[in-house]
């Protein structure tokens, strides 16, 4: 017996936590999520902009295309990029996504079981029959912990940010806990440039181009011992016919990530168009010109999730 309660209190106690986190899981912290996002967002912005550069030689002229050639062989060069170094319409593209708002809104949401349930069976041998007596106990434990934050970003501070700042945070893609890995911002940005660009979005109406993407990532891991001994009686007292102690711990990591972009600023203090407003401010961060469009993009996303619920009143 004391060796079924020492392994079921081993794989109990490798599991529990009073506060879930998710390094405990994906061993990343939050800060180094954080760093991981804005990171593969970075290489996302420059490949977007060099990408532009080189693969649209009617747009653009021999010249731009050189100098991105060279940032594209040179990638760790990034921090240099800037629209002084184009001229004509090369020029015009980064200055007008040179400021692009990225605003980022995190929810980790992290749920822990914990369970011990333990069954003894007592067996007492009659001359014409037998009586077998079960008792049952059990101790369930659930934790749970939501980890919600906002942060701003612009392309222009994504790339100056400095080069070891990524240093071994770029991770590959993870299929068991993505949001610790790569999560494909790539083609979001590239498909954000070229609505806002192509399809000539005018900010004058309705409020500058903005666009918003939600990753839901649920990853729930369990594990379960069950160890049993069975015993031989012997006469008829009252004897142990088995016992069994079965531990189960279960982790459920929801991870959530609400991105938002914006091309044009609104102007300071300038309160968002009202055709795009919805009751109430999810976020827990602002920034301001793009910063503020985008996390107000972000913003109009959450009110709208927030506000789809339906609530059920009884009487």
């Amino acid at each position: 017996m004391k060796a079924i309660l020492a392994l079921s209190c081993s794989l109990l106690l490798a599991g529990c936590a009073i506060r879930p986190l998710p390094e405990q899981v994906t061993g990343v912290t939050t800060f180094n999520i954080v760093k991981q996002i804005r990171c593969e967002t970075r290489e996302a912005v420059f490949d977007t902009f060099i990408e532009a550069m080189t693969r649209n030689p009617d747009r653009f002229d021999e010249s731009a295309k050189r100098i991105a050639e060279r940032f594209r062989d040179d990638p760790a060069s990034m921090q240099k990029l800037n629209p002084k170094l184009f001229t004509g319409n090369a020029r015009q593209f980064f200055d007008f996504f040179w400021k692009t708002g990225v605003a980022y809104n995190f929810s980790l949401d992290m749920t822990e079981t914990n369970n011990l349930d333990t069954e003894i069976n007592l067996l007492r041998t009659l001359s014409a029959s037998k009586q077998l007596f079960g008792f049952k106990a059990g101790v369930d434990r659930e934790r749970q912990n939501t980890r919600a934050f906002t942060i701003t970003d612009d392309f222009a501070s994504l790339l100056s940010i400095r080069p070891s700042y990524c240093d071994e945070h770029l991770a590959a893609e993870n299929p068991i806990y993505p949001m610790a890995g790569k999560i494909g911002i790539e083609p979001f940005v590239k498909q954000f440039v070229r609505i806002a660009l192509y399809t000539n979005l005018d900010s004058s109406d309705d409020g500058p181009p903005t666009m918003v993407d939600t990753l839901v990532f649920t990853t729930t891991v369990s594990g379960s011992a069950v160890p049993k001994v069975t015993f031989s009686p012997v006469g008829r007292a009252l004897n142990v016919a088995d016992a069994a102690l079965t531990a189960e711990v279960t982790r459920k990591d929801v991870h959530t990530l609400t991105m938002g972009l914006s091309v044009l600023p609104i102007t300071p203090n300038e309160p968002a168009p009202r055709s795009k407003v919805l009751v109430g401010n999810l976020l827990t961060a602002k920034g301001k010109g793009t910063r503020q469009s985008a996390a107000n993009a972000v913003d109009q996303e959450l009110t709208k999730r927030a506000l789809s619920k339906t609530i059920i009143v009884r009487p």
